[in-house]
């Protein structure tokens, strides 16, 4: 129980990964619909923090899937206020942490494609201004009741109430949206931008100044997202992006106190917002499913091949024995010819070998 991130709730295990929520996710959910339930917007407070929750979950999964390809290992996921986290264990190399980093927002950037997809055919155009004020004035970085723009009377033109199921899948794009451009332009640590200029440096410079280089990087973010959370402060809904610049600069702090300790050296454990990561000996590549299926339809031949084999020398042996009690002419002609074909491939075997 000292460990905060230990304060959560094992929810299922899903692809042999644990998901968790912590209990402060619950906590917000409640503070959202009840903030929301006043003005009339607590069902769209409640819809969005589920497609918010699924939205951050298969990014996480992301990270996981995308550490299974590179030969690492994932165990579990943790739903917190402030995003996922993914304890994931990768071998030590750029190239694996790099794609295990970037699986976590192309599933995002995926799932966009898929809603403005759904989106267009309805000619409706999705929310692309990721950080947009709604026109209903509630809930600045929760889209809960978004006005889109369809095509009407041969035109574009803003559409106040465009169906509820239009509304969910403009939700959800938004989400999705807004956690790919969060993880791909804070550059820093915990962040997968972070990550990614780490990985994207490691092979240049090393990894002891790359990670040195996303640290402070880290630093420059926190510093900027704060002020500009005290500049901009409207509303509560602000009060994550400060907890969020102080979980920045606080994980960047510990990854400089790791590298000057020795500690992270080229192979040490971090938490991070997306995923956290640790070293493991890189394991024999897994069989593609292609690779397998062949495996496995040879195997399947060589059986066959096998009792082929077999059947025919039992037959072999009671003709032989029928011969050697009633003499060749006791044989019919389709006998006689197998007893010559076999004969033949046994030379055959013979010679060869």
């Amino acid at each position: 129980m000292q460990d905060p991130l230990n304060w959560s709730l094992p929810l299922c295990r899903v692809f042999g990964i644990q998901i968790r929520v912590h209990f402060l996710f619950f906590l917000l959910v409640v503070g959202l619909v009840g903030r929301a339930m006043p003005q009339g917007y607590a069902w769209e407070a409640l819809e969005m923090s589920l497609l918010l929750f699924v939205a951050v979950l298969v990014h996480e999964f992301g990270h996981c899937f995308g550490a299974r390809q590179v030969d690492g290992e994932a165990t579990d996921i943790l739903i917190w206020p402030l995003g996922g986290l993914a304890q994931v264990r990768l071998p030590h190399e750029p190239r694996a942490h790099l794609w295990t980093v970037l699986a976590g927002p192309l599933v995002n950037a995926f799932l966009c494609m898929l809603c403005a997809l759904a989106l267009m055919i309805g000619g409706l155009l999705p929310p692309a201004e990721p950080f947009f004020t709604t026109r209903s004035g509630f809930g600045r970085w929760f889209a809960y009741d978004p006005g889109l723009i369809g095509w009407h009377d041969g035109q574009w033109q803003w559409v106040e109430a465009p169906g509820s199921l239009a509304v969910a899948v403009a939700r959800f794009f938004y989400v999705n949206w807004i956690l790919f451009w969060f993880n791909i332009l804070l550059v820093g640590f915990p962040m997968d931008g972070g990550r990614i200029v780490q990985a994207l440096l490691w092979e240049r410079i090393g990894f002891n100044r790359a990670t040195a280089v996303a640290v402070y990087c880290g630093y420059a973010v926190a510093l900027l997202l704060g002020l500009y959370t005290f500049i901009t402060f409207e509303d509560a809904g602000d009060l994550l992006l400060l907890f969020l610049a102080v979980f920045i600069y606080l994980s960047s702090k510990q990854h400089q106190v790791l590298l000057e300790t020795g500690i992270l050296g080229d192979e040490g454990p971090g938490w991070e917002l997306g995923t956290s990561m640790s070293e493991v000996a890189p394991r024999p590549r897994r069989r593609s499913w292609w690779q397998r299926w062949r495996e496995l339809r040879a195997e399947r031949r060589r059986r066959r091949e096998e009792e082929i084999r077999q059947a025919e020398e039992r037959r072999m042996d009671e003709l032989l024995a029928k011969v050697q009690q009633y003499g060749l002419q006791s044989l019919t002609k389709e006998e006689q010819d197998f007893l010559k074909r076999v004969s033949a491939r046994l030379r055959d075997r013979y010679h060869r070998l």
